[in-house]
């Protein structure tokens, strides 16, 4: 289950059920594809998938500041 968070890290409050297959744990931020993209990524053109972990995000810079660091 992943939550959805706006521009400044804030949840928005939207969730969804995603594949991850890199193990990323409870309270880290993740890059997720969806569609055809989720589908390649979790190597199975067949499965039903449509949204996948792709990436444990480690830090986000926006303006020169730091919104997010693990």
């Amino acid at each position: 289950m992943v939550e959805m968070i706006d521009p400044q890290g804030n949840p928005d409050g939207q969730c969804a059920v995603a594949i991850d297959n890199i193990g990323a744990g409870t309270g880290e931020w993740v890059l997720l594809v969806s569609g055809s993209s989720a589908r390649q990524a979790h190597k199975s053109e067949t499965s039903p998938v449509d949204l996948c972990v792709i990436g444990i995000v480690d830090e986000v810079v926006s303006g020169g500041q730091v919104i997010f660091h693990k």
